[in-house]
């Protein structure tokens, strides 16, 4: 009897622990597509499918992440008293969440759309995370400087006196830079900040900091364009970053832009994939708003339309920029041997670079692709001497293959390459000794440059991490164009075209768009002490 009971009541427990486990995988699986929805922007349909998920009690993780991305979508709604509402019943229900930080900075965020100052105030005093604070400094940047009665200020700086946000806005008039307006080069209204949207592959599946991300680099441009829109805020432009998790999924690209809320943006960066680049490209254009690339070199994305920039400088005006360099160098001679490897880049920059030197005389004695071996160039080495070899490569491999079939061929042209071809790391002064090579290198960065050492210790400081490339590169982009929005006097393309508006330094190597959408800086280094410096 005794044993009939324990076998029923452990077939029952199976039973509910099989039922359970159903339950918590179909709950996962909703989460998931109300994340889906969320990413995309439809906050409406992220609202109901999130509010579905709060009734749904299951034994989940997830959970309480459904009560935030509830709260959030209520948030981007507008629809303020259902967003606190609902952090109210999250705080309620899960008491020892581990995300109480984002709770408050959601609350402060909230408090602040109600113009609620104090409050706001006060929920950003019981952030503790010091990974917040940057985030804090700019959303108290972007509503205190909303604020026109100088009787507000005042008051909430006797109320706050170590908010230095306060300080500097009541010590400091107003400056209203003007603006293009987001649907029209040639309206006269003027506007306080600019919206900038972020079309990134984020990879925003948790607000979890401890998961890795698939792609680190996309955050580490977002947190240096983060760190750019406080030295802008000192300028006197405000501008506001907006975050969309876009990847290669040309369907979430068209219902973002069909969201009425992203009709407010005034520019665009991004999309890094070419599908969904081409949706966000369409929208730009019916909305002329301008839309740069901060990754790609391909000058096929320059052609439908007009206000459409490059940040990295194509392939093609690499190879311009290498020509040019090339006809001041003292090189022996009015010819060359051209090679390219594998990748459609390489053979577009050869060709490239084949068509600049033509046009000014050279003759082209060789003009082949090669393996990214040594034998394999040795044996495609021109018979007679060449002023200089040029090879376009994105194979690391390809540089000290060049070299060694050089080395074996006796003869010492000097190579002009890209950076690309090369894994620093493995190299020495021994191999490039007396050899005189140079590298288009559009990501350098100068470590010995001030503002370079300034940023990097600015961001150690708030990151935790040294910055890699890319976040020097936000911040640059950032900053560039925040300028050209507040210098811009309704037309972004004129305002492009005046040197005025290069005069300022950036920490890499900056920016040249004059009666140009593709970036015409390009450095040029050449390798000396066991590390690449630029080129004299």
């Amino acid at each position: 009897m005794f044993k009939r009971l324990i076998l029923a009541f452990l077939f029952a427990t199976i039973f509910c622990k099989i039922y359970a486990q159903k339950n918590v995988s179909e709950y996962e699986m909703s989460y998931k597509k109300a994340l889906q929805t969320f990413k995309a922007a439809d906050y409406n349909k992220a609202q109901t499918e999130f509010g579905a998920l709060c009734n749904n009690r299951v034994e989940s993780p997830l959970v309480p992440y459904a009560f935030y991305f509830n709260a959030l979508s209520s948030t981007k709604l507008q629809k303020f008293f259902e967003a606190k509402t609902t952090l109210k019943n999250l705080l309620a229900l899960y008491p020892n969440w581990s995300k109480k930080d984002e709770i408050n900075y959601l609350f402060a965020n909230i408090a602040f759309e109600e113009k609620n100052y104090e409050d706001a105030f006060a929920y950003t005093k019981k952030i503790s995370d010091d990974s917040f604070q940057d985030d804090l400094a700019e959303m108290k940047v972007h509503y205190i400087s909303q604020i026109q009665s100088a009787k507000t200020v005042q008051e909430l700086s006797k109320k706050f006196p170590d908010e230095s946000v306060l300080m500097e806005k009541r010590n400091k008039p107003s400056v209203v830079p003007t603006s293009v307006n987001s649907n029209s080069q040639n309206s006269s209204k003027v506007k306080s900040y600019y919206n900038f949207g972020l079309l990134f592959p984020l990879d925003i599946e948790t607000i979890d900091p401890e998961k890795i991300r698939k792609n680190q680099y996309a955050l580490d441009i977002y947190q240096g364009m983060k760190m750019a829109k406080n030295v802008l805020a000192k300028e006197g432009i405000t501008i506001n970053l907006f975050t969309y998790d876009v990847a290669n999924n040309p369907d979430v690209m068209l219902e973002l832009v069909n969201n009425e809320s992203f009709k407010k943006m005034d520019l665009l960066f991004g999309p890094l994939y070419a599908e969904s680049n081409k949706v966000a490209t369409a929208y730009c254009e019916s909305s002329q708003i301008p839309i740069v690339n901060p990754m790609s070199n391909n000058q096929k994305l320059l052609e439908d339309y007009q206000l459409s920039f490059l940040a990295q400088p194509s392939a093609i005006m690499q190879a311009q920029k290498a020509a040019d360099f090339v006809r001041k160098q003292p090189f022996l001679g009015r010819n060359t041997a051209i090679y390219y490897t594998d990748s459609p880049n390489d053979s577009t920059m050869a060709e490239a670079y084949r068509q600049q030197l033509q046009k000014v005389g050279y003759e082209i004695v060789k003009f082949e692709k090669i393996l990214p071996f040594a034998d394999d160039i040795g044996n495609k080495l021109p018979d007679r001497k060449v002023s200089h070899v040029f090879m376009a490569t994105s194979d690391k491999k390809a540089g000290l293959s060049m070299i060694n079939a050089l080395n074996k061929k006796d003869v010492m042209y000097p190579l002009i390459t890209t950076a690309e071809a090369f894994n620093s790391s493995n190299l020495s002064n021994g191999t490039l000794a007396g050899r005189e090579v140079y590298c288009l290198d559009p990501e350098f960065v100068d470590l010995e440059k001030p503002s370079v050492d300034t940023f990097r210790k600015d961001y150690l400081a708030r990151y935790g991490v040294i910055p890699s490339y890319y976040a020097f590169h936000g911040f640059d982009l950032a900053l560039f164009w925040g300028r050209i929005f507040g210098r811009n006097d309704h037309n972004i393309r004129r305002t492009l075209d005046s040197k005025e508006s290069y005069k300022e330094n950036y920490n890499l190597a900056g920016f040249n768009y004059v009666k140009s959408q593709d970036n015409q800086v390009v450095p040029i280094t050449t390798f000396q002490n066991y590390k690449f410096v630029l080129a004299k």
